[in-house]
């Protein structure tokens, strides 16, 4: 039964915010009826204290940005040590986006997101973690397309939306968008447009300009004043320099009229995106999976995973993606919604025989944790000149070497 925490107006308010992302507060005042846009604002924060909605979050698209080919991948990995031993490991590769700790069996397992610039190189480190034993198994998924954001509906005409999608119509004809990237828009990204792209990303600041300035002068002076008294201490020349170096990209004075026309400049050139992650419960209430499936076309497995939560109480984002080992495309839907919907999708999706293959990965909400994130990451990695994201996947993989020395010899301490 649908929960009653909410009253219509409410739902309203979020549906818009889900629906309209770009709607002022004036204009969601005037069309959810409220008499003060300052309630609005208050009922915002209320909603978003209860857990039910965050961002809002601006997404660049990552084909009109970047001049070579920039993709995600998401790695499914199994493993019987810790979750604390392998995520440190696996975060020495410093482009990863999201851990996502799925439901155990006889193994651990994570399902982790990365930014991507070379599949090879990225593949040659989970080769050796798996060779070292670090990890049991793992599979890799490219994601060459963006992302849908389908936000929950939860009144249709003043009727409350379904919480579980409609199995029996997942086949039928729906609007699908253009999921590619678009083409590169000529442009370069400054140090102030990476700055700014990466808090967009994140919504840190909900995306106020003032906001993430302040931020960034802060985070900028306290990081100065870490990186000072590590050099004080600091014997080692070679490190002494790599120091030095961080503390030269911390110079000069940030100005918000420098964000207000870096801003202008990408919202002119089309490459990003608001949006809202609406929530259809209250977050922590929610059950969250990954689901990869495929049809026997790409045309269904389009249809079926833009009809999943379409005029329904679930929040979904969508895309499709590509096995690195076995070439297949799959559509992936990355859900959220009532908290017994986990338990009876195995089932249900078992009873459309049009659905050749599936892949669930329930994701365990506890302890929190286990769950990482963060943003994309451009700084040193973005080549002003060229105008191209390139990952230094050697680097990282002797970070990973490194590390796990560095581990096995404090266990080793122990030990003796």
């Amino acid at each position: 039964m649908v929960r009653r925490d909410l009253s219509k107006r409410e739902k309203h308010l979020l549906q818009l915010m889900g629906e309209q992302p770009y709607l002022t507060n004036e204009e969601l005042c005037e069309r959810t009826g409220y008499k003060y846009t300052e309630y609005v604002s208050t009922l915002q924060r209320k909603l978003r204290h209860m857990g039910y909605f965050d961002g809002p979050l601006m997404f660049p698209d990552l084909g009109k940005i970047f001049k070579n080919k920039v993709t995600r991948l998401h790695a499914f990995i199994m493993f019987d040590t810790s979750y604390d031993y392998v995520r440190p490991l696996i975060q020495e590769i410093d482009c990863w986006l999201t851990f996502f700790p799925l439901e155990e069996g006889i193994f651990r397992k994570y399902l982790i997101s990365f930014m991507n610039t070379d599949t090879e190189k990225l593949e040659e480190v989970f080769d050796y973690l798996r060779e070292k034993g670090v990890i049991r198994y793992y599979h890799l998924f490219e994601q060459e397309h963006g992302w849908k954001v389908i936000n929950p509906t939860f009144l249709t005409d003043s009727t409350e939306a379904p919480i579980r999608p409609d199995f029996n119509h997942l086949l039928e004809d729906v609007s699908v968008p253009d999921l590619r990237y678009g083409s590169f828009s000529n442009i370069s990204l400054s140090k102030t447009a990476q700055i700014l792209i990466e808090w967009l990303w994140a919504g840190r600041g909900e995306c106020d300009l003032k906001k993430i300035v302040r931020t960034e002068m802060e985070y900028q002076e306290k990081r100065r004043e870490e990186l000072q008294e590590i050099l004080s201490e600091e014997e080692n020349e070679k490190r002494k320099k790599e120091i030095k170096k961080n503390l030269k990209k911390l110079e000069g004075e940030i100005f918000l009229r420098d964000f207000r026309e870096t801003y202008q400049v990408l919202v002119d050139h089309g490459v990003l995106e608001k949006m809202y992650y609406i929530h259809p419960f209250p977050r922590s209430e929610c059950s969250t999976f990954w689901l990869f499936l495929r049809c026997g076309s790409i045309e269904d497995t389009k249809r079926v995973i833009f009809n999943f939560g379409k005029n329904k109480r679930i929040f979904t984002r969508v895309s499709l993606i590509r096995s690195v080992e076995t070439g297949k495309w799959f559509g992936t839907i990355f859900a959220t919604g009532d908290p017994f919907l986990g338990i009876e999708l195995i089932a249900a999706l078992d009873q459309c025989p049009e659905i050749e293959d599936r892949k669930l990965f329930p994701v365990r909400s506890y302890p929190p944790s286990h769950f990482a994130s963060q943003t994309i990451s451009l700084e040193g990695y973005y080549h002003l000149k060229t105008r191209t994201l390139r990952y230094p996947y050697d680097i990282f993989s002797e970070r990973v070497k490194q590390k796990l020395e560095e581990d096995k010899s404090v266990e080793s301490e122990k030990r003796s």
